[in-house]
C-alpha cells in the first residue's frame, strides 16, 4: 500500500478518470481545496459529488479546464461551470442517486474516503459520512483512504478494511461543519403549529435549518419518538437530552454533520445507528415504519398542492435531495403524514411563497397528491382528501395577510 501526500493524491489522478468524492461530513476538505487551486497540477478528470449546498462549496470543475463535474445539488459556486456546459446535473431524489451509482452502466475509476485511524482489526470507520459510501466502495475500481483523526468512530457506522485501499494519505483537518444559527421568532411561530402534527410515538424525518432545529426542541415534552432521516444535527442530541426518544433503536441515519461539540458527543449516543441510502431511503425501508412524519420544507407551493424545492427565478439552488422519497412514504403510510412547512413569504417579505399556479420558472418536486399538510407561521392546512377547490381555501388562509385576496382571488379563477 503506498501512503502519499495530499497534494500527490490531488495530482494522481487522470485526464478522464471518474473520481468519487463524499460531500456533507464526508469531504475531504484538505483535497477539495488542493482540487481547486489554479497552480495545483491537477489533470482535468470527472468528479463526480454528494456536495451539499451551504457545506460542501468548492466547484472541482475549474476555471479555464476541461475539468468536469457531476452533482445532484445546484448551489451558486457551480454556475460558471454550468454556463460552460461542464457541470452534469442530475436532479434525482436521493434513492434516484443511490439507484445511479449502483446501475452497472454507472462507471466510477476511482472512490476517495475520509475514515477513522485503523482500528486493532485494522478498521477504518466510515464515521459520520454513510450516504452512498458503501455500494460506492463495490463499484469502485481502486479506492484512496484519507486516514483523519478527527473522524470519530461511531457505533453501528460500517468500517472499511485498511487492505482496501491502493493509497492513503493523510489529513487532520476538522470536519465540515453545519451551524443553524440563532433561533428565529418567525420559525418559532411556525413551529408551534408544526409540533400539533407531531403526537408521541411518532418517528420523524427533517432536514437542516432553523425550523427543523426548533421543531425537535419543541418536540422534547414527546415521548417515545424515533428519528428515521437522511441526516441528522445537534438539535438531536437536545432531543435525546429531553428523553423523548425511545429506548432504542431510537436514531437510523446516513449522515450526521454538525458543530465540533455534536461529533464529540455522537459516540456515546445510545440507540444511534447509521446505513447507507440504499437502506434509509429504501421504499421497502420506509413502508415498514408507522407513524412516519415526513417534515420538509419548499421554496414555494402552489394552490395545487405542488411543491417546488429546487429552483427560483428559473434556475436551480438545490436538487430534490430526499423530500420525494420521504414524502411519499409517509403520505403512503395510514398513520404517518407529509407535511410541507415553509414561511409565508420570502425573506424580504413582499413575495408570497404560496402562489396561485407554479409557472415555468419552477419545477414540481412534490406532486400535490404526495402533500398531506402545509404548515406557516400562520397555521395548518390540512390537505389530504380534500377537494381542488378546499385545499385552496386551506391554503389561502395561511397564507401571508398582505397575499391572501389576490390568492382568493385566483383559486377562484382557478377552481370555479
Amino acid at each position: 500500500m503506498r501512503e502519499l501526500s495530499i497534494e500527490q493524491m490531488a495530482t494522481s489522478f487522470e485526464d478522464g478518470e471518474r473520481v468519487y468524492l463524499a460531500g456533507s461530513s464526508g469531504e475531504c476538505k484538505d483535497l477539495s481545496a488542493l482540487l481547486t487551486q489554479p497552480d495545483c497540477n491537477v489533470a482535468d478528470a470527472h468528479f463526480i459529488t454528494s456536495f451539499v449546498p451551504g457545506i460542501n462549496s468548492r466547484c472541482l470543475a475549474r476555471p479555464g479546464r476541461r475539468s468536469r463535474v457531476a452533482t445532484f445539488f445546484m448551489q451558486p459556486s457551480l454556475r460558471a461551470a454550468h454556463a460552460e456546459g461542464r457541470v452534469d446535473f442530475r436532479p434525482l431524489s436521493y434513492f434516484g442517486i443511490h439507484r445511479l451509482l449502483t446501475d452497472p452502466a454507472t462507471t466510477i475509476d476511482t472512490a476517495v474516503v475520509q475514515v477513522a485511524p485503523p482500528d486493532t482489526r485494522d478498521q477504518c470507520s466510515l464515521g459520520p459520512a454513510i450516504e452512498f459510501m458503501p455500494s460506492v466502495l463495490t463499484r469502485a475500481s481502486r479506492v484512496f483512504g484519507v486516514i483523519n483523526p478527527n473522524v470519530p468512530r461511531l457505533p453501528g457506522s460500517p468500517s472499511v478494511p485498511l487492505d482496501r485501499f491502493e493509497a492513503i494519505s493523510r489529513s487532520s483537518s476538522p470536519l465540515a461543519t453545519y451551524e443553524v444559527g440563532k433561533p428565529s421568532p418567525a420559525a418559532g411561530e411556525l413551529v408551534e403549529h408544526l409540533a400539533t402534527l407531531i403526537p408521541s410515538g411518532s418517528t420523524v424525518q427533517v432536514g437542516l435549518g432553523k425550523i427543523p432545529a426548533q421543531l425537535l426542541r419543541v418536540l422534547g415534552a414527546r415521548r417515545d419518538l424515533s428519528l428515521h432521516s437522511g441526516l441528522i444535527s445537534d438539535a438531536v442530541l437536545e432531543l435525546a437530552d429531553f428523553g423523548a426518544l425511545r429506548a432504542e433503536p431510537a436514531i437510523c441515519t446516513g449522515v450526521a454533520i454538525g458543530s465540533a461539540a455534536f461529533y464529540a458527543r455522537l459516540a456515546a449516543q445510545r440507540g444511534l445507528s447509521f446505513a447507507e441510502v440504499g437502506f434509509t431511503h429504501s421504499p421497502q425501508t420506509l413502508s415498514r415504519i408507522s407513524g412516519l412524519r415526513a417534515v420538509n420544507s419548499a421554496l414555494q407551493l402552489d394552490l395545487f398542492g405542488q411543491v417546488n424545492a429546487e429552483m427560483l427565478d428559473g434556475q436551480y439552488v438545490s436538487g430534490p435531495g430526499g423530500l420525494p422519497d420521504f414524502a411519499r412514504a409517509a403520505h403512503l403510510d395510514p398513520e404517518g403524514l407529509s407535511i410541507i412547512a415553509l414561511h409565508a413569504t420570502d425573506g424580504s417579505g413582499s413575495l408570497s411563497r404560496i402562489v396561485p399556479r407554479l409557472g415555468v420558472d419552477a419545477v414540481i418536486s412534490v406532486p400535490q397528491y404526495d402533500v398531506d399538510a402545509v404548515v406557516t407561521e400562520y397555521g395548518v392546512a390540512l390537505l389530504r382528501g380534500q377537494s381542488l377547490g378546499e385545499r385552496a381555501r386551506r391554503l389561502c388562509a395561511i397564507a401571508h395577510p398582505d397575499h391572501r385576496a389576490e390568492l382568493i382571488k385566483a383559486s377562484r379563477a382557478l377552481f370555479n
